[in-house]
């Protein structure tokens, strides 16, 4: 849901500043089946190494939130190579690590990551038509930008958008408020030398 509800207010407020247009809807069942495996496994297979691998080691060695930090920019920089990749995509990328990780923080489980990881990508680009980390795949709704602006991210997709930085520190702070009210920001949630849960 989360992914949805982020998605669906970028979607929206682009099209209302007529910073992208919608071309057409093309229904294809087998692409979209095919584009809905790929993100799980995309969604499962990055998580269980930046967030259950790279973040969980770091806390054991470091305080949490550093570590947070150091995940996120080892995050951000394994898309250094993708295509239209600029200075704005780098912070994007890096502040949605510090999303996708503040649950681990205080949980050590993955479900949340891994669910906001697949949403993020399956609605972004095969349902409303963004690039997916500069990539251009199958879209149920395909769009069009009557230009490049750090708004609809030009070419990278949403994730090259000011907008999406916006949306992504506003999640963030939800998340983190969320576990702060539920008392879970204490020692036995949060320790560093908390061993993961199995």
């Amino acid at each position: 849901l989360a992914g949805l509800v982020i998605m669906t207010l970028g979607f929206a407020s682009l099209r209302l500043l007529g910073e992208i247009r919608v071309e057409t809807v093309a229904f294809h069942a087998g692409s979209l089946l095919l584009s809905l495996l790929v993100f799980v496994f995309v969604g499962i297979g990055e998580e269980l190494l930046m967030r259950g691998y790279v973040l969980n080691n770091l806390m054991l060695s470091m305080n949490r939130y550093v570590a947070l930090v150091v995940a996120s920019l080892i995050f951000a920089a394994m898309h250094l190579l993708n295509p239209h990749f600029s200075l704005i995509t780098f912070f994007t990328i890096f502040f949605s690590g510090i999303l996708l990780g503040m649950s681990y923080l205080f949980t050590r489980n993955l479900w949340f990551p891994i669910a906001l990881h697949f949403s993020w990508n399956f609605f972004q680009g095969t349902i409303f038509g963004f690039n997916v980390s500069g990539r251009d795949d199958y879209s149920l709704i395909e769009q069009s930008r009557p230009r490049d602006t750090v708004l609809n991210g030009g070419p990278f997709g949403f994730e090259g958008s000011i907008l999406s930085i916006g949306l992504i520190l506003a999640s963030a702070y939800l998340v983190w408020r969320h576990y702060s009210r539920m008392g879970d920001m204490g020692e036995a949630a949060g320790d560093p030398k908390t061993p993961p849960m199995p």
